[in-house]
């Protein structure tokens, strides 16, 4: 029987797009990257993705070792990308 201590409920699929937005983020230039935009990016791509819930740490690294597989990370970009220019053309905040 495993300690209940170590239990947590973590949706992985929200921790891969966190890292995605970062890394895709870090390369492009013209965007806003305010934390309203940022949240709205990562709310649409989560919407579009299938979440990916764990319990455990075991089930965790299985997650992580299952989400190396390349149609997971291609979907990722995909998603991540399509929520940021839908984002960048329907601003929701008003820039100063």
């Amino acid at each position: 029987m495993e300690n209940e201590d170590n239990l947590h409920l973590r949706n992985f699929t929200e921790i891969l797009v966190d890292e995605t937005l970062d890394r895709l983020w870090d390369e492009m230039g013209e965007i806003c990257k305010c934390k309203r935009c940022r949240f709205d990016t990562k709310a649409i791509a989560l919407n579009n993705l299938k979440p990916n819930y764990t319990v455990t740490e075991q089930g965790e690294i299985y997650t992580k070792l299952n989400n190396f597989r390349n149609q997971v990370q291609v979907d990722l970009i995909k998603e991540v990308l399509n929520a940021t220019f839908i984002v960048k053309s329907r601003c929701s905040h008003y820039s100063n």
